[in-house]
């Protein structure tokens, strides 16, 4: 029996409420996945159900019973097409109404190749349970279990969050019915990258004697060998110490450690704890500069090892877990978070902006796997906008790159400055004047948003993007041509042979390479290859951004939007 497939990808950042500067339970999440994507941001209701309520979530595992009572829920909804619907099964953050937070990474394969599963298993609906129902982290993890006891796991290996404003429990799941589970202590911080990282279970929690036993009956694990390693034993050995992980986990170290630790990577990671001391009180400014962190010397996102914000990294978001859950502040950074500013989101707001959303939270539950091609169609939205300036930055270089990581610090410093003063007011409004308080979370929201589509205004014009009109629409194995109009490019200096055209979601080295150049009095096309990206593209309006090379090595950055037919 084959597990689902989910692409790899996700990093987490736990940190318990004594080793965190504002003494409050901090969790950071990048979202990454390869492919055309788009993320949402809802708030869902609360609301009850009819007892026996059933949902099949992928159409190809288990029906669940939904329960009779729905929390409120803050839901980051990371949307895409794909057939098989795996690509949608395993994304997605939540805060609930009870101050959980529910979050998830991929861990790469485990070596689990006859698991146990009713019905196909679940997989999705774990995380949306948990989110609807959890009242404590500890509560999640039971419900969890309990889900996970009665389906089995649908795919080879998972590792689940789940945090409240006291504590932190990871579960790590293997295809079928086994789990690990671990506590990160209070004054410490754990790192999860796309492996397992807990060694040492909690002996006395539920399912710890199954993964002991059934080890020993596969031949995976001998007792008298030495100490049982989860994370060794449950690993499938061909991604057990993978580069792209283990690099990660490593810088992620570095910084809380305040020190070098790169000969770990070729001798010594497996050494890593699951949670360590941080030289420091962890601050949100600490994960940002984790979620942010590139391969040294550099500002790529297709550099390999693959670093914590990569290419496939689709949305960056930071939560404060606060005792008041209202009061709860996600801060959420779209697209790529190293080119992007991170805004404060309140729990207790009421409605959501302008270009956050574009389907209502209620139809979004039900269609998160029913998604068409159509769905992916490009529009001018904060995350749309987001990528662009990445995509760009991307093609000019690290002079323009250096130039958008100063404007975003002083973006940022300048809105936690505003931020301050009004969270000391929206606490005492809470007590007495809830309506009031509300009010004010959402003017913060709102001045955030207004900001940041200023900031994304002013970046798009001092990196000079250009706009380009597509003259066809492009199909598989076509060439294609666009038209560039009044642009401030010498159009006779262009090396048509090393320019490029191409989504933000593939390498260049996938993008299509352009072939001819006609040149006009004020404008000029351009025709292209097809490209590598085009073989799995998704068939819809598609944005593509335009790599232009002069005679002398200088990049021009120019976005395109064209339909992509099937």
């Amino acid at each position: 029996m084959t597990s689902i497939k989910p692409r790899p990808g996700c990093m987490t950042i736990l940190v318990g409420r004594k080793a965190s500067f504002t003494g409050e339970v901090l969790v950071g999440h990048n979202e990454d996945a390869p492919g055309r994507f788009t993320m949402q941001t809802h708030l869902v209701h609360k609301r009850r159900r009819h007892a026996g309520t059933m949902m099949k979530f992928e159409p190809n595992l288990a029906e669940v019973e939904l329960g009779q009572t729905r929390t409120s829920l803050f839901w980051n909804e990371a949307k895409t097409f794909s057939k098989d619907y795996s690509d949608s099964a395993f994304c997605d953050l939540y805060v609930n109404g009870n101050g959980v937070v529910i979050c998830s990474n991929n861990c790469a394969d485990s070596r689990e190749d006859k698991p146990e599963l009713l019905n196909g298993g679940i997989g999705y609906g774990l995380r949306r349970l948990v989110a609807e129902r959890a009242r404590t982290a500890k509560d999640a993890l039971e419900i969890a279990c309990d889900l996970v006891d009665k389906y089995g796991y649908a795919s080879s290996g998972r590792s689940y969050a789940f945090s409240d404003k006291d504590e932190i429990y990871v579960m790590q799941i293997v295809h079928g019915k086994h789990y690990a589970i671990q506590r990160v202590p209070d004054d410490e911080v754990a790192v999860i990258p796309n492996h397992y990282t807990i060694k040492e279970p909690i002996k006395k929690a539920r399912g710890y004697e199954e993964l002991i036993t059934y080890a020993t009956e596969r031949g995976w694990y001998k007792p008298d060998e030495g100490s049982f390693d989860f994370s060794r034993v449950y690993q499938a050995p061909e991604s057990y110490g993978h580069t792209k992980n283990t690099y990660r986990h490593v810088k992620a170290f570095e910084i809380l450690l305040e020190m070098d630790l790169s000969g770990l990577l070729e001798t010594e990671w497996q050494s890593l704890p699951f949670s360590i001391k941080p030289a420091n009180k962890v601050s949100v400014e600490t994960l940002k500069e984790i979620l942010r962190a590139h391969n040294e010397h550099s500002t790529s996102h297709f550099d390999k090892p693959i670093s914590i914000c990569n290419i496939d990294t689709l949305e960056s978001t930071i939560v404060r877990v606060r005792f008041n859950p209202d009061r709860i502040l996600i801060y959420k950074a779209q697209g790529r978070p190293c080119y992007t500013p991170y805004i404060p989101w309140y729990f207790g707001i009421t409605s959501i902006p302008k270009g956050y959303e574009y389907v209502s939270a209620e139809k979004a539950l039900f269609e998160h796997f029913k998604t068409k091609p159509e769905d992916m169609n490009c529009m001018e939205n904060a995350w749309y906008r987001a990528m662009e300036i990445a995509t760009a930055c991307e093609i000019l270089g690290p002079e323009k790159s250096a130039l958008v990581h100063e404007k975003i610090r002083t973006f940022e410093e300048d809105l936690e400055r505003k931020l301050k003063p009004l969270d000391s007011q929206i606490d005492l409004r809470l007590r007495n004047e809830p309506n009031v308080a509300r009010a004010m979370m959402e003017s913060v929201l709102i001045m955030g948003t207004e900001d940041v589509l200023k900031f994304t205004q002013a970046t798009r014009k001092a990196l000079n993007v250009f706009y380009g009109e597509a003259l066809s629409s492009i199909k598989r194995g076509d060439k294609f041509s666009v038209k560039i109009s009044k642009s401030p490019i010498n159009f006779d200096d262009i090396d048509i042979s090393k320019s490029l055209c191409g989504p933000s979601y593939a390498c260049f080295d996938k993008w299509s390479v352009g072939t001819e150049i006609r040149i006009y009095e004020e404008n000029c096309e351009l025709d292209f290859m097809p490209g590598e990206w085009l073989n799995d593209a998704t068939p819809c309006f598609t944005d593509l951004y335009i790599m232009l090379v002069d005679k002398n090595g200088k990049q021009y950055a120019g976005c395109v939007k064209i339909q992509v037919e099937e």
